[in-house]
């Protein structure tokens, strides 16, 4: 029952941002999430029937969404709120004539209409020091939907039958106040700091790299369980990528470059290993005298395991007699 769940209270920090304790933040991803939440929330809410009407709402219901967005691999935040709020509608008690219960709501949700009111008149005026927010929870809740950094939109609802004439003037009244709002909203942006921190520390590494390729200096230390996973799946997306432009970008860190030598040897000999035991598996299914006369036994392997290696290794091949023929080269001229 609602009357079994905690009061809501409200709690203000030191930067004036509200905070409501014994509310829960759901965290959704799609639209059928946030329905679901809005769903969750409605079948909480208080109806009952009145002379006025067989379906009266009881309370009035703030539903709000906080929106966070971020580019892919950007450091840029921004944030958004919105406030989805239906009121209650206020009450004659003179024409509906209800008592009790009833009588007891019809008096809070006139009372809190009315300092919702007092608020938006407040903020219409523009020499108004003063806004009265704090006067109900409702206000301060919607405050940065009044009158901060936002924009107010208003739909009225306003009954046809003539015996409700007093009701839809006052309603059109308090939204055409609630029109003479004036905000100016701008973007909420901020910088995440945890993104901050890790491109700046990849532009220290980067600029490490490039002094030590510029001065020829070898570092000394061992590369740290990280650096060498960031490696190993360098190393695994260059061999897997089947683009003849595809580049092997480490930087000018030797310790990397060795060891991304050292994987790819590793890859080599693996491949050269099954390729001659599947080609001696081969060789002994379907070998004749004659082949064994022609061939010694290093000659015959060599020559099945270059005829079955794939094409993916004989680049790797040539990648590696290439890079150790650069870092021949680099070698010479660090010594002259």
């Amino acid at each position: 029952k609602l009357e079994d769940l905690p009061k809501v209270r409200l709690m203000e920090d030191g930067d004036g941002n509200i905070h409501l304790r014994n509310l829960s933040l759901q965290e959704v991803t799609n639209e059928e999430g946030a329905l679901n939440a809005l769903f969750l929330g409605d079948t909480n809410r208080m109806i009952a029937e009145t002379p006025m009407n067989m379906a009266s709402t009881r309370s009035h219901c703030i539903f709000t969404i906080h929106v966070i967005s971020r580019e892919t691999g950007g450091d840029l935040i921004r944030r958004a709120k919105l406030h989805l709020v239906d009121l209650a509608g206020s009450e004659r008690i003179s024409k509906t004539g209800v008592a009790g219960t009833l009588l007891t709501e019809a008096k809070y949700i006139n009372v809190s209409l009315l300092f919702l009111e007092q608020v938006i008149v407040a903020l219409a005026e523009k020499n108004r020091t003063h806004i009265p927010y704090r006067n109900s929870l409702m206000t301060s809740v919607l405050r940065d939907s009044l009158g901060g950094n936002c924009m107010t939109s208003m739909i009225a609802t306003c009954a046809v039958e003539k015996n409700s004439i007093d009701e839809s003037i006052s309603t059109c009244r308090f939204a055409q106040r609630v029109a003479l709002i004036k905000n100016e909203a701008r973007l909420n942006e901020e910088l995440d700091p945890k993104q901050m921190i890790a491109r700046l520390k990849q532009q220290v590494r980067d600029l490490k790299d490039e002094l030590t390729m510029a001065t020829g200096e070898e570092r000394d230390e061992e590369l740290t369980e990280d650096e060498q996973k960031r490696c190993a799946s360098i190393v695994d997306a260059y061999v897997a990528d089947t683009s003849p432009e595809a580049i092997l970008s480490i930087g000018g860190d030797m310790r990397k470059i060795h060891l991304c030598y050292k994987l790819l040897k590793e890859m080599v000999i693996k491949a050269r290993s099954e390729v001659a035991a599947n080609g001696n598996v081969e060789k002994d299914q379907d070998k004749t005298p004659s082949s064994q006369a022609q061939l010694s036994p290093r000659s015959s392997t060599e020559a099945h395991a270059s005829s079955y290696l794939p094409p993916d290794v004989v680049r790797l091949q040539q990648l590696i007699q290439q890079r150790d023929n650069e870092i021949s080269i680099l070698t010479l001229i660090e010594r002259i």
